[in-house]
């Protein structure tokens, strides 16, 4: 991967919701570049679009116009099909609700990723190189409700990097834990970001948004601007 090319470039970007004469205006001209390994934070109030960018980041929802390009690609032009796969080989989400599907274990939440994804190498060796990677190892066989809040969003993590993604995005992942919790996932994250994955983070937590390189302040769907934390965590 060309270090030099963003992984995010956003140029211009809105986003409206309802019909032509009678909408909501989600994000309004928003500009933003992301490079390769950067931990971004997203703030801003609810109902800001903060999510709404992330979703189109994420290629979940496609924008109303505006230019979105991802790794020097202009994901606009592609086919759903196209933008599916993009998303599936480079992009791994972490959720404030952790998502894990409560009757399976551990392991057996990240190996339904690697499922999904068709990894078709030794599963059970990629879940467990995963899981020691968030100091989850010692619970494999443990299923979501013998889990703590924090040790369930580090398998949320896990799983979100079962396919190796380039990129991390993490809605609110901090939301539903006590502080000292949040505190280690945001440790998780700054790892990732330190060994050269780029993660970009929805939080409304000032705290937890000091872990990161940038803070992007975003109010009413546009950029108020950004600050760099001087305290990492």
């Amino acid at each position: 991967m060309d270090s030099e090319i963003p992984v995010y470039e956003l140029v211009d970007v809105r986003k409206r919701y309802g019909t032509r004469k009678n909408y909501v205006e989600a994000l309004r001209g928003v500009s933003l570049t992301i490079r390769r390994g950067e931990f971004v934070a997203i703030m801003g109030p609810s109902g800001s679009g903060k999510t709404t960018l992330l979703s189109i980041m994420g290629l979940l929802t496609k924008p109303t116009s505006g230019t979105v390009k991802i790794l020097g690609m202009n994901v606009m032009r592609l086919t759903d099909k196209r933008a599916t796969l993009l998303r599936r080989r480079t992009i791994g989400f972490i959720f404030q609700t952790f998502n894990l599907v409560p009757w399976l274990t551990a392991a057996e939440n990240v190996e339904l990723a690697l499922a999904i994804g068709e990894y078709r190498k030794n599963r059970r060796k990629r879940v467990m190189e995963l899981l020691r990677a968030v100091g989850l190892e010692h619970r494999a066989n443990h299923k979501p409700s013998e889990l703590s809040g924090g040790e369930q969003q580090r398998v949320a993590i896990a799983r979100s990097l079962a396919n190796d993604p380039s990129i991390i995005l993490a809605d609110e992942p901090t939301g539903n834990l006590d502080t000292n919790s949040g505190l280690q996932i945001m440790k998780v994250l700054r790892s990732l970001s330190d060994e050269g994955k780029t993660v970009v983070m929805v939080t409304h937590d000032q705290r937890m948004a000091e872990a990161a390189d940038r803070i992007i302040k975003i109010r009413d769907g546009a950029i108020l601007g950004e600050v760099v934390p001087n305290v990492k965590a």
